[in-house]
């Protein structure tokens, strides 16, 4: 089956948001979708990287926040129990001192990610999605 029909879903049409906490920027966000037909629990994103113009964020800045909970890439392996629905938006989180200016800008997500119901005898069916938009920040 080819999933990559479902990349194109997977960032989001939203603008950018910057990220503040008392009225400081801490850096910027964008929505994200699940890119196949069913959700999985976020465990399964074995790996996760993120472009903003054509510069890779740092793992370390990068937080997913899905059903009102944050976590960093690596909590993410490990939450077997919080499952992302099909069709429910996401949050990447870009942690970060400089701001993103106003205006249009390139958003590239890459999320390897294995399918858990192909898990016959330990082996998985691992996915490469891999999406670019440009989106704007207000």
């Amino acid at each position: 089956m080819n999933f990559a029909a479902f990349n194109e879903y997977m960032i989001c049409e939203d603008p950018i948001r910057e990220y503040k906490a008392a009225g400081i920027s801490l850096g910027y966000e964008f929505a994200v979708r699940y890119p196949t037909y069913r959700g999985a629990y976020i465990c399964n994103i074995m790996e996760m990287e993120a472009a903003v113009d054509d510069l890779m964020i740092p793992e370390e800045n990068i937080r997913f926040g899905v059903n009102n909970k944050w976590f960093t890439r690596k909590e993410m392996l490990e939450a077997n129990k919080e499952y992302w629905f099909t069709g429910e938006k996401a949050l990447i989180r870009i942690l970060s001192d400089k701001p993103l200016e106003k205006g249009a800008h390139k958003v590239n997500l890459k999320m390897v990610h294995k399918i858990p119901y192909t898990g016959y005898f330990g082996n998985y069916l691992h996915i490469t999605s891999d999406y670019t938009r440009t989106l704007t920040l207000n």
